[in-house]
Formats: C-alpha cells, structure tokens, sequence
C-alpha cells in the first residue's frame, strides 16, 4: 500500500518543478523584455534631452541678440524635444516602475525633471521669446546720454511671467534628493537643479531690473556712487576711497561732483547714532570716518551712513547710492573697450585691476595726482558706457558677473525699491531674523590704513558636519590667507605701506568676522591652531571676531567652528568679502541632515 501511495507523489513533483521553472523562465524573459524596452525608451529619452539641450543654447544666444525669428524656431525645437522625453517618461511602463521600491526614486526623479523642464519649455519661455527684440543688452544700454526707460517698463510683465514659472519648476527640481540616487542620475540631476536655480536667479534679476530701474530713473534724482578700493579691504569689498555724483533727469545722466573719501575722514562728530553692538565689533569710525563706513557688511547701513556724512560735509543730498569696484570696471572695459587716460596711458580689461589697486600709487605718490588721475578715469569710462560705445550684450553680461560676485550694490531711500531689492545680492543686506536661518559671513577690514590688501590672496572653504535629530547643524570654515607681498614691502610707498599703526610697513593686519546663522554662534575659531576666539553679537547672531597679522611672504589658515540655527536642515549660504580676484569666495554649503 505504502509504495502505491509514494509513486503519484514523485511524479507530481517533476511537473510542479517544471511549471514552476517554466514561469520563472517566462518571467525572466519578460524582464529582460521589458528591461530592453525601457532601456530604449530611456535611451529615446536621452537623446531628446540631448537635442533640447542643443536647442537651449541656440535659444539663449537668440534672445542676447535679439534675434526674435531665431529665437521662436529654437524655443518650438525645445518644446518638441523636451515634450517628447516627458512624453516618453509619462508611459505606462515608467508609471509601473516608479512604484518600486529601488528603482522608483530614481523614475520619479527624471520624471519630475523632464515635466519641470517641458513647463518651462511651454509656460516659462514663451514671454521672453515675445519680446526676443527687446529682451537684451541693448534695451538697457544708453544712448546719447540717455536710457530708453519706458522700453526696460515695457518687458517687465513678461519677465515677470517667465520668472515665476521658471522658480516654480526650480523648486520641485531642486526638491530631489540627488545624492540617493544612482550615480548615472546624480550628476545630469545635479546640473539640472545648477542650472535651473541659476536660471530662475537670472529672470528673477531681470524682473526686479525692469522694475527699480524705472523706478530710478523717472523724474529727477541724485545718487552717490562709490569706487569700493579692494586694496583697502573693507567687509563690503572695499575703502570708498573715490566718489561721484550722479543726476538723473528722466533717463538723462550726467556726472556730477567728484570726490575723495579722504576728503571726509577722521570727523569730530557721529553722523547717525551707533549701537553698542556696532561699536564693540567695528569701532565708532563706523560712523564718523567716509572711508570707514563699510566696515560693516551690511550695504544698506553703510549707505545711510554714507548719505548722512555727505549732506553734512558737501551740503549734498542724495536719494540713493551706488557701488562697485575695480574688478568690476575691468568686466565693464571687457564690454566697452579700452579707453586713453589724460597721461597717455591705456586703460584696459586685463590692467585695470593692477593700474587702479596699484600702479596710481607707484606713480603718482601724492594724494591730489592720485585724485586726479581716478576722476579723470571715472569720467572716461562714464561718457563711453553713456555713449553707447561697445558691445550691449557683453556690456550687460560684464554687469550680471559683478552683481553675482556681490561687487555691484544699490540702496536708495525709497521703501518701494528697497523691498523690490529684498535679499538679493544686489541689495547687499546683512541676513538678519529668519533671512540668516541659513547664512553663514565671512568678512574682512583692514587695520593699518594701508593699501597691502593688493598682496592678498584668499581662499574659504565650508562644509556641514552635523546634523541633529532636531535638525541643528554643525559647520566648519577654513580661511587661507597669503600675503604675495615683496620682502622689501616696507620700502613701497607710503600710500601703499601704511603709516605703520597696529602692524610694521608692508605687514597686513586684518579684522576677520565670522557670523553664525541667527540664534546659532560660533564655538571654537583658531589662527594656526591657536584659539583666537573673541565672542560678540549682532541682530541675534553669534559672531566672533579675531586679528590677523600677515607678513610678506607669509600665509596663515583661520578655522571655525559654528553652530547653526534649529530645525534649519536646508542648504546654507556663505557669503564673504570680495577680494581683488575675479570669481566669488560666497558659496553655498551642501546640508548635512
């Protein structure tokens, strides 16, 4: 009985077997079906993206020049390629694979990027593309004297449309989580997210310029435009070591008096008052000293500051002010040309650095020759960028790369064009309250009245090392300073020296803050792993404030330590003192949670 019993079992067995392998086989050739269709489906998608990003190009080159019909053909190749790839990844089999549990992520990430770009390809770029003509260098650019205000009016509804739209579709890109995914994703994702936010940066500038600018401009107006001098390191950039005044008169510019910060130093009075915080981190010549009134970072109170001495020394009211620097007029000279200078010399983008940081100093040792010379330099470059003389679009491109290293900043007194500013980099504001939740500073000024900072070279590196259950991060800044500076400084002029305070000749010493994010404080700062903390506050962040000596020669490596606000888990941003390189030592520092 038992072996009757046994024989159906074993024959049983083999078919279970059979049809169990049968499925798996079945299955396995449905995968690697399946797989090789998504595969080409992706591969399709890919190359769209390929073709759309060929198209992006010639797009944004139309739109500089103007070139409306060009403009208009590349904009229909972009909408057709990116639209097919989200078409491609908006199918059934990608609906299916962005439930699973690996590789869904992954899915739903290039998803989420093509149906961001194909909004943008549709809703974001179509304004500008109507207004190709006048969306360029050349509806901002002067002629004869005068700026076309009611053309730079005329764009602002469009580019107001096409900006919201582009930070929108920033916003759900940069929501992706790059780092998770797989590293074929991460780093086409990761230049997405780049070049979306930098997009939405650039139409929210566009925006904010079409409507202060004739705001600015309408009516009459006077403003005060500063020449930040990198030299002298100031938190800002610069010592406002040269000045102008500029009217307006619907349009029309002119140049007005001009004058020397020097002219305005060393007062018997404080122009505005001055907390207690201010003065224990920057001293009252904060406020009763021209050339110091950037020792603070904060653009908007060195501007009142600024204001308020003008009235009272030069019986000059101004309703706003203007800054730039050096560097910024050799990114202007890129677009406008060289100009010849009153001594013969020539004035260019590759020696305007070193011939207004330096050379005035070699060669003209007397304070009044070197006056001159910057006044006469100022009202050269003026005429020719009012003329209209050189290249619109480079002109305009020359001014965008200064405003992103933070070297170009305007404040005026008129609360409406204050609030248009808000936070952006050309407002220049000190992060202050929620707005430094997620700002890290980084800041210098010089203590010996010299012009040494010429020989300085510095690089700041950041990153967050900590994050907490309530969301608490940690950070942690090294600051590389380098002195380039001869070993015979001490015999350079005086005007480059220094009189010799707080350090010897051709020897730098430099104030070096450090700011916390708000309610965060930095706890630990060294110089050469020697503890240099010197703990002080302002508006409700910690900062920490310490002296660095720099000989010729030398280089010395500042370190912090710095606590960060609760519950602030995103990105953070470092903002720094501009420095006579090219290029931006502000950044932005990856979150640690």
């Amino acid at each position: 009985m038992s072996s009757s019993r046994t024989a159906p079992t074993a024959t049983k067995k083999p078919r279970r077997l059979m049809i169990v392998l049968a499925v798996l086989g079945l299955l396995v050739v449905m995968g690697i079906a399946l797989a090789v269709y998504a595969y080409t489906q992706l591969s399709s998608a890919r190359d769209d993206i390929d073709v759309a990003t060929t198209s992006a190009s010639e797009l944004q080159t139309a739109l500089e020049s103007g070139d409306q019909p060009a403009a208009q053909t590349s904009l229909e190749e972009l909408q057709r390629s990116i639209g097919d790839a989200d078409s491609t990844l908006s199918g059934a089999i990608f609906s299916v694979a962005a439930k699973l549990p690996v590789a869904g992520k992954n899915v739903k990430a290039a998803r989420t990027v093509t149906s961001s770009l194909s909004t943008v390809a549709d809703d974001g770029l179509p304004p500008l593309v109507q207004i190709a003509d006048q969306f360029n260098g050349k509806t901002f650019n002067p002629a004869g004297g005068k700026i076309d205000v009611a053309a730079i009016a005329a764009i602002g509804p469009n580019v107001t449309t096409s900006a919201r739209v582009i930070e929108a579709a920033s916003v759900d890109v940069d929501a992706i989580d790059a780092s998770s995914l797989n590293s074929s994703l991460q780093g086409p994702v990761e230049d997405v997210q780049s070049k979306l936010a930098h997009a939405a940066t650039v139409a929210q500038r566009a925006t904010t310029a079409s409507t202060i600018v004739p705001q600015m401009l309408t009516g009459k107006h006077r403003y005060l435009l500063l020449f930040q001098n990198n030299a002298e390191i100031r938190a800002t950039g610069g010592l406002p070591g040269a000045y102008a005044v500029l009217d307006v008169n619907d349009g029309k510019i002119s140049l007005g008096e001009q004058g020397s910060g020097a002219s305005m130093g060393d007062l018997p009075y404080e122009a505005t008052p001055i907390s207690q915080e201010e003065t224990d981190l920057f001293d009252t010549k904060l406020v009763s000293d021209f050339r110091d009134i950037n020792f603070t970072p904060d653009f908007p109170r060195a501007a009142e500051i600024g204001t308020a001495i003008l009235a009272r020394e030069k019986n000059t009211d101004v309703d706003g002010v203007l800054s730039v620097d050096p560097v910024t007029l050799s990114y202007v000279l890129d677009g406008i040309g060289p100009i010849t200078l009153d001594d013969g010399s020539t004035l260019t983008s590759s020696n305007a650095v070193d011939v207004l940081l330096n050379g005035v100093y070699v060669n003209y040792p007397e304070p009044d020759a070197q006056d001159a010379f910057f006044a006469s330099a100022t009202q050269k470059i003026f005429d020719k960028v009012l003329a209209g003389q050189g290249d619109p679009t480079a002109l305009l491109k020359a001014l965008t790369k200064a405003t992103d290293e933070r070297r170009v900043q305007v404040w005026t007194k008129d609360s409406a064009i204050t609030d248009a500013l808000g936070d952006s980099a050309v407002a220049g504001k000190l992060p202050t309250g929620t707005a430094a939740d997620s700002s890290i500073g980084i800041y210098l000024n010089d203590a010996t009245g010299a012009k040494m900072q010429y020989y300085l070279d510095y690089d700041i590196s950041a990153e967050a090392t900590r994050c907490t259950e309530s969301g608490t991060q940690s950070f942690e800044t090294t600051t590389t300073l380098t002195s380039s500076a001869p070993a015979d400084s001490a015999q350079l002029p005086e005007s480059i020296r220094g009189p010799g305070f707080g350090a010897e000749p051709g020897s730098m010493l430099l104030n070096y803050y450090v700011y916390a994010p708000d309610g965060g404080k930095v706890t630990a700062l060294t110089i050469d792993g020697e503890d240099a903390a010197y703990p002080l506050t302002q508006d409700g962040r910690g900062v920490d404030l310490t002296t660095v000596q720099l000989d010729p020669g030398q280089t010395v490596t500042v370190k912090a330590t710095i606590s960060g606000s609760d519950g602030q888990r995103s990105a953070t941003r470092l903002l720094a003192t501009p420095s006579i390189k090219p290029g931006s030592e502000s950044s932005v520092i990856r979150s640690a949670c």
